[in-house]
């Protein structure tokens, strides 16, 4: 997450609102707030603005930070 993610979704993972990176601390979610839509965002991006990680991560690492996140948002 630090290496590629808090550059837009900050440190605290509370948001850019100067990249329109949403918060993730929340329980407001814009695609879904389940672990397979997380999974999917972080996959594929968004919107031309979230970037895709595919071929960019590992599926393990991909997977990693859709557990963090969905835990950020308060996923079990």
């Amino acid at each position: 997450f630090m290496n590629n993610c808090a550059s837009c979704h900050g440190q605290d993972a509370k948001g850019g609102r100067e990249f329109g990176a949403p918060n993730l601390r929340d329980a407001i979610w814009l695609y879904g707030g389940d672990y397979n839509t997380i999974y999917d965002v972080i996959f594929h991006g968004r919107g031309g603005v979230m970037p895709y990680w595919e071929h960019k991560l590992s599926d393990s690492n991909i997977r990693k930070v859709a557990i963090y996140v969905h835990e950020l948002g308060g996923g079990e």
